[in-house]
């Protein structure tokens, strides 16, 4: 699973904040399930970062709009448009920043 982790986050050419705190976590010590379960919690928790920024920024309308398309990828598409437009990041960008918000959290905590 290290492999994993690390091919993960070295895909991305930036050296991010969540990646520092993978390296963090290995050099104290912790075992990749233990790794895999911290991340499974910050996968829940930018899940809701997801789920709560996209009921703040989308309107009546736009979520109206988004429920009369049929077929669910298309829907999700139209949606992922719409939030980038009102928020003006992408859900992928908002899922870096949550990221690296908890990250850095712990990396100052430790």
């Amino acid at each position: 699973m290290n492999s994993n982790i690390n091919q993960q986050f070295k895909s991305d050419n930036k050296q991010s904040v969540f990646s520092d705190w993978l390296v963090k976590l290995k050099q104290e010590g912790k075992t990749d399930e233990e790794i895999g379960q911290l991340l499974a919690g910050v996968a829940k928790l930018s899940a809701l970062d997801i789920y709560a920024a996209l009921m703040t920024s989308l309107t009546e309308e736009d979520m109206k709009e988004v429920e009369a398309i049929s077929g669910d990828e298309a829907a999700k598409k139209r949606m992922e448009e719409l939030f980038t437009k009102r928020a003006g990041m992408s859900i992928d960008q908002l899922v870096q920043q949550s990221q690296d918000a908890f990250a850095t959290g712990y990396l100052k905590a430790g």
